[in-house]
């Protein structure tokens, strides 16, 4: 029994009467009594002899010290060790490289009731870089649901919308259009191939190598994509050409900007030729007014308060001014690697696969402005 059991129980024998007990009954409660009395001594001498022992281990300062660790600081470091060793592991079996024990552990844990996936360090450095190299992929909504989902898109308000009506008056009932889009994904790969002699390279080098080679022409196509899409999507008065062709003008930003219906924060998105050679080269007279360079934040500029972004998905002479919230962006599946090699030519290839597609909710998010070729 434990000590705190005993004690209860020598408190219930405590509260006995003896003169209303019979003989027998008497003479087994003494000796229970006097049992759990020699147990609770026992476990007493015990725990003060562990406590002194460990009082003079804590004073002895020539014992090395040992530092405890809570069970769940110790299971948080289990996990993590798994996690940097088995991100290890996929790197080496990807390179065709001889695991060592740990890895081989690790390995084998997690792909045991699952396919081989991508350290998820791994897959959001890639996403990473392809947000730092095309900021559209960073403003939209990327979605990771991992399988196919149906958008609502709402169109038209064919009658009913907002308006003033006298007191004790009824709006009309709101007539809207919808449209059901299915984000069920488009397909995206970009291969590396490399020689068996470049296969040895060093781990850390490779993932460097593996993330930028993937991440840049898979990130590329898949904003040229996004910007595909959009412009597909977008309403037709609000894609429009330059006034004057050739020249981007203050008048062609303030038409792109007052087409806009129900946005939030909007940006600016043009390549480097265009933002450099026509944004940045405007004429107007309020110049120094609507386009200020910027220098120190993610943007490029401002023009009329809005944030100017570079993004090489546009081509040359191509403005796009969006609320880039209201376009989603579904991945169906994951960035995923895999490997194969050629022994007769002994070069190994990895891949890199993933299955995406998005549209744009509302059709006035955004208006594209074509500058054109001077006459």
């Amino acid at each position: 029994m434990k000590l705190a059991e005993i004690e209860v129980r020598l408190a219930e024998i405590d509260a006995m009467k003896p003169e209303e007990m019979e003989l027998e009954a008497l003479k087994t409660v003494n000796e229970e009594r006097s049992r759990l009395d020699a147990e609770k001594t026992g476990i007493e001498t015990e725990a003060a002899k562990i406590k002194e022992s460990r009082k003079k281990v804590a004073e002895d300062i020539t014992l090395p010290v040992i530092k405890e660790f809570k069970e769940e600081n110790k299971e948080e470091r289990k996990v993590e060790n798994m996690n940097v060793e088995y991100k290890s592991a996929f790197l080496k079996n990807l390179l065709g490289v001889e695991l060592n024990e740990a890895e081989k552990r690790a390995f084998v844990h997690t792909t045991v009731n699952t396919e081989v996936v991508m350290p998820e360090e791994l897959q959001n450095k890639i996403y990473s870089t392809m947000e730092e190299a095309h900021p559209i992929f960073k403003d939209v909504q990327v979605l990771r649901t991992g399988t196919v989902i149906s958008i609502v898109k709402h169109t038209t308000i064919v009658a009913g919308d907002a308006a003033i009506v006298g007191e004790g008056v009824a709006n009309a009932d709101e007539e809207n259009t919808f449209i059901n889009v299915s984000l069920s994904g488009k397909d995206f790969s970009k291969h590396v191939d490399f020689s068996y002699r470049l296969g040895k390279m060093a781990i850390p080098a490779f993932e460097q190598y593996l993330v930028k080679e993937i991440s840049d022409r898979i990130g590329a196509a898949m904003a040229r994509d996004i910007v595909a899409q959009i412009k597909l999507d977008l309403a037709a008065a609000n894609k429009f050409s330059a006034v004057l062709p050739g020249t981007f003008a203050l008048a062609d930003a303030l038409k792109g900007l007052g087409l806009l219906k129900s946005v939030g924060r909007v940006n600016i998105y043009a390549n480097s030729a265009t933002l450099y050679g026509k944004i940045a080269s405007m004429k107007d007279a309020t110049l120094q007014l609507s386009f200020i360079p910027n220098y120190q934040e993610a943007i490029s500029a401002q023009l009329l308060g809005k944030g100017i972004k570079e993004e090489d998905a546009l081509a040359d002479g191509e403005i796009l001014v969006l609320d880039p919230t209201q376009f989603i962006y579904n991945m169906v599946q994951d960035i995923m690697l895999e490997r194969d090699k050629n022994i007769k030519t002994h070069v190994n290839t990895i891949a890199g696969f993933a299955i995406a597609e998005g549209t744009l909710t509302n059709d006035k998010a955004g208006a594209l402005v074509t500058v054109g070729v001077a006459v």
